[in-house]
């Protein structure tokens, strides 16, 4: 009997620990809103540099592409939430090369910095998603994704 409710104790830690991590979906949040997008998140998008921005509705979309300009930092930090985008081997704050890699940690997002003073920097900004994200940071530090089968 106790070997039974072992075993039984033992599947079901393993069932919570599967729900716990193995299921979990990157949430995708609205580039103009700011909220979660429920459901299927690729059902509201528009083109945006060579990659495409999602929205939690149409109105959304709209002020989007009204202006894009108002929202280009939470696109960009967007496309690299969604993998469209990836980091290259240039500092986004200076332009330098990246040597010894460091790394922050921005909104759940990991990024490469070239030197302990840029995170530094950072860690001291107020707004560290516009310091790596802005267009001109973007521009630098990140670039269109090369799909796997694509990759030689």
């Amino acid at each position: 009997m106790k070997i039974k409710s072992f075993i039984l104790l033992l599947m079901l830690c393993s069932v919570i620990m599967a729900e716990g991590f193995g299921n979990k979906e990157d949430k995708v949040t609205c580039v103009v809103s700011g909220d979660v997008i429920e459901g299927d998140y690729k059902e509201e998008s528009a083109k945006y540099k060579e990659g495409e921005v999602y929205f939690c509705c149409g109105g959304c979309k709209m002020d989007f592409e009204e202006d894009a300009s108002k929202f280009s930092t939470a696109a960009n930090f967007q496309l690299l939430a969604t993998k469209q985008y990836s980091e290259t081997n240039v500092c986004p704050v200076t332009g330098r090369k990246i040597k010894s890699k460091k790394e922050v940690i921005v909104e759940g997002l990991s990024v490469g910095v070239c030197c302990a003073g840029c995170v530094k920097k950072i860690n001291k900004s107020n707004n560290k998603v516009s310091m790596l994200f802005s267009d001109s940071a973007f521009d630098k530090g990140f670039s269109k994704s090369i799909p796997k089968s694509n990759k030689k």
